[in-house]
This record gives C-alpha cells, sequence and structure tokens, in this order.
C-alpha cells in the first residue's frame, strides 16, 4: 500500500470517527421518515396480503398496485417532511446530513428497484420476480441500519440491523407460504416504524 493510500485511508477513518462522536452529542433527526414509512408500508403489506389471498374483490395480480400507491402515498410525506426539517434542532449536524443523504439515496435505489421489477413482471409475463422483492427490500434496511449505528454511534441499532438481516432470510424461507406477506408487513413494523418511533422519542427528549 502507498503511502497516499495510507493517507488517504486514514483520512477517511477520521471523517468516520468524527461523524460518530458528533452524533454522541446530537440527536438524529430521522425519526419521522422511519416512523411513518414502518407504517405506510407495513400497512401496505397488510392489504397485499389480503389481495394476494382472495380476501377482496381484486384480482391477486392487482396486489403491485397496493404497493405503488403505498409510494405514491410516502411521496409528498417525504417532501412535507424536509420542509419541516428545516427548523428542527440538529438537522444541520453533519451527522444528520450524511444519514439523511445516506437513506435517500437507499430509499431512492428501492423505488429503482420496485420500477425493475414491473418492468421485468411485464417482460417476462410472471409475477414471480416479486418472489426476492421483500427479502431485498430488509437487507437493504438491515445494511442501512449498520450503517447509521456506526456514524451515530448508537449501537442499539445493530440489534435493529441484525433482525432486518435475519428477517430477510425468514421471508425467504416463507416464500411458499400465504403468510408471507403478514409477515414482512409485521418485521416492517418492528425494524422501521419502532425504531422510527424510538428515535423521535429520543430527540423529544434531547430539545
Amino acid at each position: 500500500m502507498t503511502p497516499q493510500a495510507d493517507t488517504s485511508l486514514h483520512d477517511d477513518l477520521t471523517f468516520m470517527r468524527a461523524l460518530a462522536e458528533a452524533g454522541r452529542n446530537a440527536p438524529l433527526t430521522s425519526g419521522p421518515y422511519f416512523l411513518t414509512a414502518g407504517l405506510v408500508f407495513g400497512l401496505a403489506s397488510f392489504v397485499a396480503w389480503a389481495v394476494a389471498t382472495g380476501h377482496t374483490l381484486l384480482p391477486p395480480q392487482a396486489q403491485v398496485w397496493v404497493w405503488l400507491a403505498a409510494m405514491v402515498v410516502y411521496l409528498p410525506v417525504i417532501w412535507f417532511l424536509n420542509r419541516a426539517q428545516l427548523g428542527r434542532p440538529g438537522s444541520v449536524v453533519m451527522v444528520n446530513r450524511a444519514i439523511g443523504m445516506m437513506w435517500s439515496g437507499l430509499g431512492s435505489g428501492i423505488g429503482i428497484m420496485f420500477l425493475a421489477g414491473m418492468v421485468l413482471a411485464w417482460r417476462c409475463g410472471t409475477p414471480v420476480v416479486w418472489a426476492m422483492f421483500p427479502s431485498l427490500i430488509l437487507a437493504v434496511y438491515g445494511a442501512g441500519w449498520s450503517a447509521t449505528a456506526v456514524i451515530a454511534g448508537q449501537s442499539w441499532l445493530r440489534g435493529v440491523a441484525a433482525g432486518a438481516f435475519a428477517g430477510a432470510l425468514a421471508v425467504a424461507a416463507m416464500i411458499d407460504s400465504p403468510v408471507l406477506l403478514l409477515l414482512y408487513g409485521l418485521l416492517i413494523l418492528l425494524l422501521v416504524a419502532l425504531p422510527g418511533w424510538v428515535l423521535l422519542r429520543r430527540e423529544g427528549r434531547a430539545a
């Protein structure tokens, strides 16, 4: 390894350490995003289960439109939360900006994966391409929570990340079960909405 590479690695580690130290002194302001996302998409999963199992008048294939509707509902919520974020204490702290940018990128990736799934389902003429989607989403959340735990220096989020990774494997193992979407919805509530509520409560106590 060259001296330049050593210097760059040291600078990167120093930057990450500085973010972690800042995170210990500033409350995370991303709680409302997770709380809302968990509630919207957790509920959407329960509705999709009802559609997929014939508990509604809609055909099973209509469950993809349930997820699309959930995304349409959540987009204006993001806009509103972004506007409200401007005046909140701690929103301009570097650790919150870094975490916000990271999750924004992950959210965009999830949206692109959803659109790609629609294209693949159309081109292949089969909905089987959606089979991996719940596991992919939970794996993405696991990666996001892992990075958030490091950046913010909040070790309890490592447990949330581990739960998301385990959940990704659990829903994959239940791929042939009608309760898959129920399990996925419950996991989204536990691993997205609940941590969001905890972060929101902690922010309120720190204000």
